[in-house]
């Protein structure tokens, strides 16, 4: 393999090192961020990868090995970046990570965007009378009316007897009304 007389050897064996760990990184650690880094910092770190990793600056590189780290280093940050500047998608993500299946959830695929929309659904309910009910009762929380709250939401759960965020929130607009 012949090395690359523009780029210097250390940053090039780093880079080459970097690719062959992305599998094990997750997107924060991908970007250099916390995971309570706030979107600006994210936009700004994916911006100074991409100048460093950009393939077009090493698209004439006599190095194939680094050609293609660069080009995977740079791929993985832009999909780190889209994930995380998504307020939904990033939460979901942050939690995979901090899962016990964290190794599995380090990529956000198919499957993540099957499992956000499940979660979404049984958040606001599974069924349109049931999402419907759930909305007409929050609106009457914001407006303080708790007793109609818990009526349209004892209503959804005719449609949804096995939704527990449902059961649960029931469960907390009566300890509200019980203090």
């Amino acid at each position: 393999m012949a090395e690359d007389p523009n780029v210097h050897p250390v940053w090039a064996a780093e880079t080459k090192h970097i690719a062959s760990c992305l599998d094990q990184l997750d997107y924060y650690q991908v970007l250099g961020a916390a995971t309570d880094a706030p979107a600006e910092e994210l936009k700004i770190r994916y911006h100074q990868l991409q100048r460093n990793y950009h393939p077009d600056a090493f698209f004439t590189s006599p190095d194939p090995e680094l050609r293609d780290a660069v080009r995977r280093i740079a791929k993985r940050v832009a999909e780190a970046y889209v994930i995380l500047r998504d307020p939904e998608k990033r939460a979901k993500y942050t939690r995979d990570i901090a899962s016990p299946e964290r190794v599995k959830k380090l990529r956000y695929n198919d499957e993540s965007v099957r499992e956000q929309r499940i979660e979404k659904e049984q958040e606001l309910g599974k069924t349109p009378q049931g999402r419907q009910l759930w909305k007409k009762a929050e609106e009457s929380v914001r407006k303080g009316d708790v007793a109609a709250a818990l009526r349209d939401l004892k209503t959804a759960m005719l449609f949804e007897k096995d939704n527990e965020r449902l059961k649960a929130r029931i469960g907390e607009l009566e300890a509200q009304v019980k203090k």
